[in-house]
């Protein structure tokens, strides 16, 4: 199956139009239709996007687009002649072409992941060790290594416990945290209080901090010896 059929299989499958997936890729109808002819073939920057307009896993997506990379170079025309026609030589000359190309888009692929950052992926905040959970995190997404710090402790929440609606964080977004960055007053934090886990803006008031929260049974400050903040929020997807 080539990537254009992939694609359309997954929109037809659940009975989406091509102007929906345009909406949500932010491009035309018409771009949308080159990709599903095979007349395009989108880069590997791309990815991300189309995943999740066709709801489906970057993982996935990237598997079948690499395929298609390998078909496209496989069927060249350059590698089109009769083996069986074809001397010693000839073939010997079409495999290193045949393995040049794929070692080229190799080395493609591999530049592009090196400038991504996989990030783990949880459904709640972890609470207690945290090193853990990130060394046995299940789930996973790529975003861009521009704008993290190196060697911090980066991971994503899909926001439904812990929503704080005040910042206009809701159940379904996004949220990515960093846990060694520096917290200064005013930012958004996830914080481990003795009521439960919250999303909050930072206020540090003497020796307490101040919650600002909807959630149920907390309390308006801490005293700060008692609260843990597991990581300050640095990006925030909405989903619509």
């Amino acid at each position: 199956m080539s990537f254009g059929s992939y694609l359309k299989k997954q929109r037809e499958t659940n009975q989406w139009t091509a102007k929906d997936i345009a909406d949500r890729l932010g491009f035309s109808a018409s771009y949308v239709s080159q990709l599903e002819n095979d007349t395009r073939l989108p880069s590997q920057k791309q990815l991300s996007l189309l995943a999740n307009a066709y709801e489906t896993s970057e993982d996935e997506i990237k598997k079948q687009w690499t395929e298609a990379k390998i078909h496209k170079v496989s069927l060249s025309s350059d590698y089109k002649f009769n083996i069986k026609e074809a001397g010693e030589k000839r073939v010997e000359e079409m495999t290193h072409k045949l393995e040049a190309g794929l070692e080229e888009l190799k080395k493609t692929i591999t530049a592009d992941e090196v400038a991504h950052y996989k990030m783990p992926l949880f459904n709640t905040i972890p609470v207690d060790d945290l090193d853990l959970h990130l060394k046995h995190a299940e789930e996973f997404i790529f975003i861009p290594k521009n704008g993290i710090v190196r060697d911090h402790r980066i991971f994503g929440i899909r926001v439904s416990v812990t929503p704080f609606p005040e910042a206009g964080i809701i159940t379904g977004d996004l949220i990515m945290l960093d846990a060694d960055i520096e917290i200064n007053d005013g930012d958004i934090v996830a914080l481990n209080t003795p009521d439960g886990m919250i999303m909050t803006y930072y206020k540090k008031r003497g020796n307490s901090l101040e919650i600002t929260t909807s959630q149920p049974g907390i309390k308006k400050t801490y005293p700060i010896e008692e609260v843990k903040p597991i990581g300050r929020l640095i990006y925030h997807i909405k989903k619509y």
